[in-house]
């Protein structure tokens, strides 16, 4: 009796089939590599170079290959067989990370830049492709809590990762951590070469009628014409602007406000992945409850307010709590986002829709990441965290009454 109610109680919390298991299994395992592979290029560059500007120049070779060509994953997502593109996408990834191998000398050290902008650029067609064939593989009852369980992914890896990662590079240095990285890839293209997708998902236009800058700019236009789209890419960006503050200021905050180490930030981002276990626990009744774009409004406020709470602690316990609130309501703000995008896309738009949504989020997040270092450096991480906090407030506030009317019609075809 007591493994039957077990089995159940786990069927609440993972009711998706084995498709959706094998992605997210796939990326869980790539996404810990990413940590790996994080780590060893910076304990790379330490050992090649004193340059601070070698740090600088490589968050340069990641984030301006997203901004110049994240609309156009999409645009070939929408083109070709999106199993193909997943599959491939990772295969890429597994020989490019192989080349940081070749990095041996202060001499080499130019290799990394073009490397990481690979890297970037096949990170943006896997991720409009997976998120375009996920409302295939799961009920859409479990849209949303499968969003979520993806949204999470990320986050879990970063701190499973990120504590492993560190001790696995002191004990087998970057290179190994390499390789190990370029496996994750692989095994999550095995994955991925197991999932099943019906044919007019897995290549939504066999016809390839239009030029690609016909279809990006089909995309955009379907965007522009749909008022509840167009409401939907607007607050997307300001999910980020809590966790990309925290990140910058977070270790600032703790050591100058409440004199706590660096370890302590560690605990905060354990804090904010408890957070993010306890969303996804929710999001069965969160579901039944209220529909994702009331959802989306109520989190992002709620996450403000921890914001705020965080910029405002006395004691690293109540740093802890917020940082815990955060975790869970960033989660479902973002999953609410990404499943209302889902909703009100057609399948034929939804990788050139999504790719919109990861350049907002992309240049966002690097926005508050930039704000955050250089308005923490003329006030300090109190205020900083403060006004991120009341933003997110404001947002959450407009999200929740501008889309308050929101009405669901076949293919998408809604109006506010």
């Amino acid at each position: 009796m007591w493994a039957r109610t077990l089995w159940r109680k786990g069927r609440a919390l993972w009711p998706f089939g084995g498709s959706f298991t094998l992605l997210w299994l796939g990326q869980f395992l790539s996404q810990v590599g990413d940590q790996f592979l994080f780590i060893a290029g910076l304990s790379l560059l330490n050992r090649l170079t004193d340059s601070r500007a070698a740090f600088g120049g490589l968050a340069l070779a990641i984030t301006v290959p997203q901004i110049l060509f994240g609309l156009w994953g999409g645009v070939f997502v929408d083109r070709w067989p999106r199993r193909f593109v997943l599959i491939g996408s990772d295969i890429a990834r597994a020989l490019i990370v192989l080349g940081a191998l070749t990095v041996q000398t202060n001499a080499d050290l130019w290799r990394m830049y073009p490397l990481a902008s690979a890297l970037a650029i096949a990170g943006l067609f896997f991720y409009p492709a997976r998120n375009a064939v996920l409302p295939a593989l799961v009920p859409p009852a479990h849209l949303l809590q499968a969003n979520a369980v993806l949204q999470a992914s990320y986050i879990l890896a970063l701190i499973v990762g990120g504590i492993s990662a560190g001790l696995f590079v002191d004990r087998f240095g970057p290179y190994t951590a390499f390789v190990l990285d370029s496996l994750t890839f692989l095994i999550s293209a095995i994955s991925l070469a197991c999932i099943r997708l019906p044919p007019a998902v897995n290549r939504p236009q066999p016809a390839l009628q239009n030029s690609p800058g016909r279809d990006l700019l089909e995309g955009l236009r379907f965007v522009w014409e749909q008022r509840a789209l167009r409401r939907v890419t607007a607050i997307t960006p300001f999910a980020t602007v809590g966790i990309g503050t925290v990140q910058v200021l977070g270790l600032a905050f703790l050591a100058e406000v409440l004199n706590v180490r660096a370890g302590g930030f560690g605990w905060t981002m354990a804090m904010m992945g408890v957070g993010l276990a306890l969303g996804l626990g929710g999001m069965p009744l969160l579901g039944r409850w209220l529909p994702p774009h009331r959802a989306v409004g109520l989190a992002l406020a709620a996450a403000g307010l921890a914001t705020v709470l965080f910029s405002q602690a006395q004691t690293f316990a109540f740093v802890l709590i917020a940082a815990l609130a955060m975790g869970l309501c960033v989660v479902i703000a973002r999953a609410g986002l990404a499943t209302l995008m889902q909703q009100l896309t057609p399948d034929g738009l939804r990788g050139r829709v999504d790719s919109l949504l990861n350049l907002s989020v992309n240049g966002a997040l690097a926005l508050a990441q930039g704000s955050a270092g250089l308005f923490g450096q003329l006030w300090g991480p109190r205020p900083v965290l403060l006004g991120a906090g009341l933003l997110m407030i404001a947002v959450g506030g407009l999200a929740t009454l501008s889309m308050r009317r929101l009405v669901y019609e076949p293919e998408s075809r809604v109006q506010l």
